[in-house]
């Protein structure tokens, strides 16, 4: 015979429901002490655990149900929109509380409002302010940090140390660092190397971390025709001159975020370069010209002119991806995430997207 106690009590200072099960045992009268007999398992996310006492001619079991807390930046961008969506759409992620910093509440609510849930909770935070962000990170177990690019890479140092300090103090327990591809290789490009002194204070602040490395976007290469893909192509073409260029769909940042949110004992302290495909740009028109049926035009411009077009931080970037490019294992990562989009997968998706919303 088996008692249910009703109702189930919240305890929020633990942040947790307990409940009990009485289970009443006739012709047992063997003493038995308190001690911990289960632990409850949502896929990789362990949310709990139970204890077995005896009061009297019962026997009690308690289990305690923890509510976890990730901390979202960049909801409303690619990045960080792409983990929310990974996180809700994942059955392991049910019980867990979300958090997202945005500078306007009420407009990102708006934005989001057909992926808002109960889960999801925005906090008024700016990532310069650290001030701000004490308690939008107060009591969060899990945070994703995508520091944005500025002209100046000292903004961008001074978003991820005030992030990293507010962190600290608030005792977060891990932090999922979107850097970018090829940070930890001293490559010179100034938005490179602002991320790598992130990744610096974050290992130096003692908060267990794991870092992602996206390399080129394969959300760059517009989808539909016109004088912006003509021109984006062209530059691809005389930056690249044949040689291949890895590239990843943001979608894929936030699923590989969304695995080590939810199982962060196996992913704290890595560190690895994220791509899904790697193409030379006669390789990008080819996948085109089979998912759309006809081959783009592109323009081809003088190296000179990159020089000229191209503000210094982005002509080193371009140069970079010639001179050596990336070095992600795809195979590996494929091992990891099955799903990990090719650039056909990915033009194939946003044509599904874009007849859904024709």
């Amino acid at each position: 015979m088996i008692l249910v106690t009703p109702p189930f009590q919240q305890l929020n200072t633990l942040n947790a429901l307990v409940f009990s099960i009485n289970i009443f045992l006739a012709n047992n009268s063997e003493p038995i002490n308190s001690r911990p007999i289960a632990r409850l398992s949502g896929g990789d996310l362990k949310i709990g655990q139970g204890s077995l006492s005896r009061r009297g001619l019962f026997y009690q079991f308690e289990y305690e149900i923890m509510t976890r807390t990730i901390l979202i930046t960049g909801v409303t961008g690619q990045q960080g929109g792409s983990l929310l969506k990974a996180l809700q759409s994942n059955p392991d992620a049910s019980s867990l509380s979300i958090r997202a910093i945005v500078r306007d509440p009420t407009a990102a609510s708006q934005k989001l409002s057909s992926k808002s849930n109960s889960n999801l909770t925005f906090h008024k935070a700016n990532l310069t302010d650290k001030s701000s962000l004490i308690p939008a990170l107060t009591d969060v177990d899990t945070a994703f940090l995508f520091t944005i690019p500025q002209p100046n890479a000292e903004a961008e140092i001074t978003q991820g140390k005030a992030f990293i300090d507010a962190a600290k103090e608030t005792g977060l327990k891990y932090i999922i660092f979107s850097s970018v591809g090829s940070a930890e290789r001293n490559t010179g490009i100034p938005h490179f190397d602002s991320k790598r002194v992130v990744e610096k204070y974050i290992i130096e602040s003692g908060i267990p971390y794991t870092f992602i490395r996206p390399v080129a976007f394969m959300d760059n290469f517009p989808v539909d025709g016109g004088v912006g893909r003509f021109f984006a192509l062209g530059l691809f073409n005389t930056a690249l001159a044949g040689k291949r260029l890895q590239l990843i769909a943001a979608k894929d940042i936030g699923e590989f975020a969304a695995k080590a949110a939810l199982n962060p004992e196996k992913w704290k302290g890595r560190e690895f370069e994220l791509a899904g495909d790697e193409l030379s740009l006669p390789e990008v028109l080819d996948v085109y010209e089979k998912v759309q049926g006809t081959r783009p035009w592109s323009v081809w411009l003088p190296y000179f002119a990159l020089k000229l077009m191209l503000p210094v931080d982005f002509f080193l970037m371009f140069k970079f991806f010639y001179d050596d490019g990336y070095k992600a294992n795809i195979p590996d990562l494929k091992k990891e995430y099955p799903g990990l989009q090719t650039f056909e997968d990915f033009l194939r998706e946003k044509a599904k997207s874009k007849d859904k919303t024709a």
